[in-house]
């Protein structure tokens, strides 16, 4: 009987098929290696456009740079004399809190406008497209336009803190000529840029957790915030964590808006100095390219343990 079974099952794979069988040492190769020799040009881009510059740049960070030259070797000076100027680890405390204002502010308000999205079916593909405007606008326009609306004499912001609000202490207040309100200008701005994305990217998820799951809820007789929280919310963790780690290191790089809306850059008195604006001042203002280097490199290792936090985060779930 198992014979007859064995005999119908190979009768019934295609000649062809059967013919393709291979021996074990070129399957082998076919499993092993082949993927690798497709992946082999991309790798090779990949490799020459982003390995090369960041191997380039670990080269220099350990070489007294200056000038555009390479300079004498000098170790870990450069990370010594970094951490031990007050500018950088003021700029490294003012980069993680204006992370984190970022961070938490996009992701809080794109959920919020990901729920309405998702609460207004028939208008949402009309309503993300407007919501997706902004993210397609350039950095630099945007910086400029959010700096004329916080003009202290023309701007549209304090005029509607003002007219609209009845706070008659900022009629004529200057965002930019301390800190803290140049901060929060500049806060501003870059999550006006990029809640669009992380809003759609949401909203798609959540169309997604529209299942059995959420109709036996609601039979249950769970509310549509316990609905929410302890169904919906979990469904879409795994996108949670991504869009955070994207926001993330989109803050940690954010230099567009602090060169465009700061005069001079990162005024006044450097109290808007952030890592990658402070980097690029010291590579091509002050030609130091080692201390640059170094900068460069710090950077690149705080947003390679972000993703690796990702990464082990994403397996989490997945267990």
């Amino acid at each position: 009987m198992k014979t007859t079974i064995r005999r119908a099952a190979s009768s019934a794979i295609p000649r062809t098929l059967r013919e393709r069988r291979l021996p074990r040492g070129q399957q082998g190769f076919e499993k092993r290696f082949l993927p690798w020799a497709f992946l082999a040009p991309l790798l090779a881009v990949i490799v020459g456009v982003v390995g090369y510059p960041v191997a380039r740049t670990i080269w220099l960070s350990f070489y007294d740079g200056e000038y555009l030259q390479s300079g004498p070797f000098v170790g870990l000076k450069n990370y010594r004399d970094i951490f031990a100027d007050p500018d950088y680890t003021a700029a490294l405390l003012r980069t993680t809190l204006f992370a984190v204002a970022v961070v938490v502010t996009t992701i809080l308000l794109s959920l919020a406008i990901a729920l309405v999205l998702d609460a207004a079916p028939r208008a949402a593909k009309v309503l993300s497209v407007i919501v997706l405007l902004p993210w397609a606008m350039p950095r630099v326009a945007s910086g400029v336009v959010w700096k004329w609306m916080f003009d202290d004499q023309y701007g549209v912001v304090n005029w509607l803190l003002v007219n609209w609000f009845g706070l008659d202490s900022f009629k004529g207040y200057s965002w930019f000529s301390t800190g803290t309100p140049a901060m929060v200008a500049i806060t501003v701005a870059v999550v006006w840029h990029s809640v669009p994305f992380v809003a759609v990217s949401l909203f798609a998820g959540l169309r997604g957790t529209h299942g059995e799951v959420v109709e036996a809820a609601r039979v249950d007789g769970a509310s549509a915030w316990q609905v929410l929280r302890r169904i919906r919310l979990p469904m879409i963790r795994p996108l949670l964590v991504v869009m955070t780690t994207i926001s993330t290191i989109w803050a940690y790089q954010s230099f567009d808006h602090f060169l465009v809306m700061t005069t001079p850059p990162g005024g006044p008195d450097h109290s808007t100095e952030v890592l990658s604006l402070l980097t690029w001042l010291e590579a091509f203002a002050q030609l130091d390219q080692g201390s640059a280097a170094a900068m460069a490199v710090v950077l690149f290792l705080m947003l390679a343990a972000v993703s690796v936090l990702y990464v082990r985060l994403n397996r989490e779930d997945v267990r």
